[in-house]
């Protein structure tokens, strides 16, 4: 069977060479025959007479038809001094015929180019624009356009094409093609020619400076011309190439890798190939699955039409050996605390997310790339992150040009800069896994390892995850929190809520400090959501928000506060910063990056919620609002905020003494009225509502025209005075000398170093003009209990005011 298909694949491919002449019709001056014919390729061989060897190859292996007829073929022929010695130094023979026709075929057919090719075309090939090509379209890429499709072409391979089931099925492996490396590429590239290409061919000279190397072999005569097309008389036997996938597999020691990529392995049954070549037997082709480039296959895409992909796409592999890998397991996954076995090696305990950062930092898949590019910088792995190593350090052995690209077997690992940065632990702790998961999702991880800027990153780990209900699905291959699978966005939201920007944050610091009170910042777009830190324990925002007491709430701050501990590389800070675990001996807290799971998402509803309840330290401006009819009971929010405002709430006893002494306007109460009494409010009477409810305006000011950057808390350091004072939503148009004036609210807050303050002002002007500033009441302290660290919702920023402006 297996032969039967053999002598298929042979017919077929001849076959489909005259199918691919015929559909390159808008091509043809690439593949016409030459002017001036001088007999065949086979017949001017014949009369060099001494290429004897190569001339019985040709028989051997079935190709004297097409090289003795009128066809459109380039060949490269190497003499009998160069053919006799590769035979003894390769296969330890003196004759051709001791070799198998497979090999034959596959020896000699790597010679031969499907179409003519004159020296120029293959200097400077353009598949897209041809001899039509204008002086501006012949610099583009020129020279880049290298690979040229031949006559060598491997057996079906007997594979197991399913993991699971164990299936096996035939391989078809498509025909090689022939680099050929000009000058024009290395210009092009801005290379030395000479270095560059010695790397890969350590036994071979580079003496293309005016035309090109063809693989490991130099010209010694270009473009001989022949009636079946051109002829090239080259100084070595063109070693035929494998791809990078076996290139690996024959060394022997790069077992790791390959097993790591063959995790994205796909089998795909091609229906055309079986058609076609596989003589009633299923045919497949070897690719591997995004985001790993396909280094089994020999050709970038199966389309033969596609002759700019087919001549210009390579790959490049920089690939670690088995020792590397062992080496780099020790020295960073079994180091103690990592949570990995120690005593050996045990890639498979690795998170997938780790493993495949450093198969990324390993793969450049686009063109083939030379040794001078990586030490220049140029090369970047999916992530944009530079790939960099010791070029001059991997073994001469290891330097393969193959078939699809470029292989370098490297003796050292160097890792990802992810490894290195704040994402490192990540990728470094098996308790962190599933953050790395989130962090894969929301992609911040090509912002987060960035040199340009220092981060504190928080990290949560599993248990902490799973004791709040998230969950790795292994059958959903998903995070979930409870059945369903956790969004993308929503996961993105939790790795904003565990990153602080030093550069845009809230201090100076660079770490947490361990005494004192501080705030810090995060990365979250939504939310002015801040860290705070007090006396060496943490806890953010949205936690922060509970402390707010009610009856039923008896939270404190030893339930919102976590212990924090720092976690190291060898005993120092990452890259671009410090990162730490968070209440590490609970396994408890998680830090939201949303309200979504709150009980209380936005304050206004708060209030109106437990309006009824005399505990809360709002009870009395929530009862002041209905009362002034600013709230809407249906959808329990205030019409008139439109937009997240921050809120200046006055305490109990604030407002009540203020409505006692007569200080709130469009508002009275009885003389009898206590302010003590629980049913207060029934002895307060509304004078004038649009009066009250402007002056109640004053206590928001909408966020869009807010003159700051962060909600005010202790050690702000922002000038609002400075910056014009913020606008709240009490504004109204006055006739002042018979011209309307609009009349604004203004606050002002303050920061003395040891308490907040604010104060109203207001502003009449006219025509642009902010002259006139008028004081209103003196300044009022912000309740001090809550540390001064500001309560954040949904719907703005809280902060609480033992007075009324």
């Amino acid at each position: 069977m297996k032969n039967a298909i053999k002598k298929c694949i042979f017919v077929c491919s001849v076959l489909c060479s005259a199918v691919f002449w015929s559909s390159c019709q808008d091509n043809l001056e690439y593949y016409d025959t030459p002017d001036n014919l001088k007999g065949s390729i086979y017949e001017t061989l014949e009369d060099r007479g001494n290429y004897s060897i190569f001339l019985k190859g040709v028989d051997l292996g079935g190709y004297a038809p097409i090289l003795k007829g009128k066809g459109v073929w380039t060949v490269m022929a190497p003499n009998d001094e160069a053919f006799a010695s590769y035979l003894k130094s390769e296969y330890g023979v003196n004759s051709i015929e001791e070799l198998s026709v497979d090999e034959i075929k596959k020896l000699i057919g790597f010679h031969i180019m499907y179409y003519s090719f004159d020296k120029n075309k293959l200097i400077n090939f353009r598949p897209d624009e041809g001899d039509g090509a204008t002086d501006e379209e012949l610099m583009v890429n020129a020279g880049l356009y290298y690979k040229f499709r031949t006559k060598s072409q491997d057996a079906l391979t007997l594979e197991v094409v399913n993991d699971t089931t164990g299936q096996e099925g035939y391989v078809y492996h498509l025909e090689r093609f022939l680099p050929v490396f000009s000058y024009r590429m290395f210009q092009t590239k801005l290379i030395d020619a000479k270095y560059n290409y010695e790397y890969f061919y350590p036994s071979s000279q580079w003496t293309g400076a005016s035309g090109f190397n063809v693989s490991n072999a130099s010209v010694d005569e270009y473009a001989v011309v022949t009636s079946s097309g051109y002829l090239y008389l080259v100084n070595q036997v063109l070693r035929p190439l494998n791809t990078i996938y076996d290139e690996m597999k024959n060394a022997g020691n790069f077992k790791t890798f390959l097993s790591l990529y063959d995790e994205y392995n796909d089998y795909q049954l091609d229906a055309n190939l079986t058609l076609e070549y596989g003589n009633g037997t299923d045919l497949y082709q070897h690719y591997h699955k995004a985001p790993m480039a396909n280094i089994a296959s020999e050709w970038p895409v199966s389309d033969y039409t596609q002759m700019s992909t087919l001549s210009s796409v390579s790959y490049s592999i920089f690939a670690p050996n088995d020792k590397a890998w062992d080496d780099f397991y020790m020295d960073f996954w079994g180091l103690e605390g990592t949570g990995y076995p120690s005593d050996s090696v045990c890639l498979d305990s690795v998170s997938v997310e780790s493993v495949q950062k450093i198969l990324l930092n390993s793969v450049y898949a686009s063109s083939i790339v030379f040794p001078e590019e990586i030490k220049r910088g140029d090369i970047k792995n999916s992530n944009g992150n530079i790939i960099d190593f010791d070029v001059d350090a991997v073994p001469e052995e290891n330097r393969k040009m193959c078939v699809n690209g470029a292989f370098y077997g490297c003796d050292v690992l160097t890792p990802p800069a992810e490894f290195g940065s704040v994402t490192g632990p990540a990728y470094q702790y098996k308790r962190y896994s599933n953050f790395a998961k989130m962090l894969e999702k929301s992609d911040l991880v090509s912002t987060l390892y960035s040199p340009e800027v220092d981060y504190i990153m928080l990290y949560p780990s599993n248990a902490q995850m799973a004791y709040n209900g998230i969950t790795w699905d292994e059958s959903k291959g998903s995070l979930v929190m409870g059945t369903g699978s956790l969004s993308s966005s929503a996961q993105q939201k939790y790795v904003y809520a565990h990153v602080a920007s030093i550069d845009g944050s809230t201090t100076t610091l660079t770490e947490l400090p361990m005494t004192g009170k501080h705030v810090f910042r995060t990365l979250s777009p939504d939310y002015r959501l801040y860290w705070y830190m007090k006396d060496g324990k943490i806890t953010n925002s949205f936690l922060h928000n509970q402390l707010i007491s009610y009856t039923g709430n008896s939270t404190t701050e030893a339930d919102i506060y976590c212990d924090v501990e720092e976690l190291k590389f060898r005993g120092e800070s990452w890259s671009n910063g410090h990162c730490y675990a968070y209440d590490v001996s609970r396994s408890q807290k998680l830090f939201e990056g949303s309200l979504s799971n709150a009980l209380y998402a936005k304050f206004v509803p708060m209030m109106y919620g437990l309006r009824n309840d005399e505990t809360t330290i709002f009870n009395a401006y929530i009862q002041l609002l209905i009362k002034a009819g600013m709230i809407n009971e249906d959808s329990q929010d205030i019409p008139y905020m439109t937009e997240s405002c921050l809120m200046l709430v006055p305490t109990n006893e604030a407002v009540k003494q203020a409505i006692v002494g007569g200080k709130i306007p469009g508002i009275t109460t009885t003389a009898s009225a206590d302010a003590s009494t629980a049913d207060f409010f029934a002895a307060v009477t509304v004078t004038d509502e649009a009066t009250l409810q402007r002056y109640l305006k004053s206590y928001f000011v909408p966020l869009s025209t807010a003159v700051f950057s962060n909600y005010p808390f202790l050690g702000w350091g922002e000038d609002t005075q400075s910056a014009g004072g913020l606008i709240t939503l009490n504004s109204t148009y006055s006739i002042v000398d018979g011209a309307e004036v609009e009349v604004v609210m203004h606050l002002n807050i303050f920061d003395d170093g040891t308490k907040l303050s604010a104060q109203m002002v207001e502003s009449g002007f006219e025509s642009g003009s902010s002259a006139g500033y008028v004081d209103f009441n003196g300044k009022v302290d912000f309740v001090g209990d809550y540390d001064y660290f500001p309560f954040v919702f949904d719907d703005g920023c809280v902060q609480f005011i033992n007075g009324v402006l």
